[in-house]
């Protein structure tokens, strides 16, 4: 993912605006929970198909989908190009402090490739562990429950 933040809100208050580039096939973050903010997506180009508690909706550009704090979701690039989605998560703080510890900042205007395996154990748990310290709650994958 290329995450390029175009607002911030005070941590704990208000709103953080941010814009989100993958490449086709990106099969997104694993699911996840956020313990404290609400995130609304906005498909501004591409295709991608969202997962959110039991249900699953293939939005185009134009398509709205909210996601209430506390609700299992994910989604992915399943278009053929770039896809660009506007996020909006409130209130602002947990999201923004998690990609900053786990990002990487970068001068490039386009996203990366699209993984070609799976991630090693060592990032997932770090990931993980970092999610956890900023209110978000990365669920096992199935085989693991």
């Amino acid at each position: 993912e290329h995450i390029t933040f175009k607002a911030r809100g005070a941590p704990g208050q208000g709103c953080s605006v941010f814009e989100n580039s993958t490449q086709a096939g990106y099969q997104g973050p694993p699911p996840h929970i956020h313990l404290d903010q609400d995130e609304d997506f906005y498909v501004l180009e591409g295709e991608f198909e969202f997962t959110a508690a039991d249900r699953t909706l293939r939005c185009a550009p134009g398509a709205f989908v909210r996601v209430p704090k506390g609700v299992v979701h994910t989604f992915e690039n399943v278009g053929e190009g770039v896809g660009r989605l506007l996020v909006v998560v409130s209130p602002a703080g947990g999201f923004e402090a998690f990609v900053e510890e786990v990002g990487e900042p970068t001068r490039e205007k386009s996203p990366p490739a699209p993984p070609s395996g799976p991630p090693d154990a060592e990032m997932v748990e770090r990931v993980t562990t970092v999610a956890s310290k900023h209110g978000i709650e990365i669920l096992p994958p199935p085989s693991e429950h």
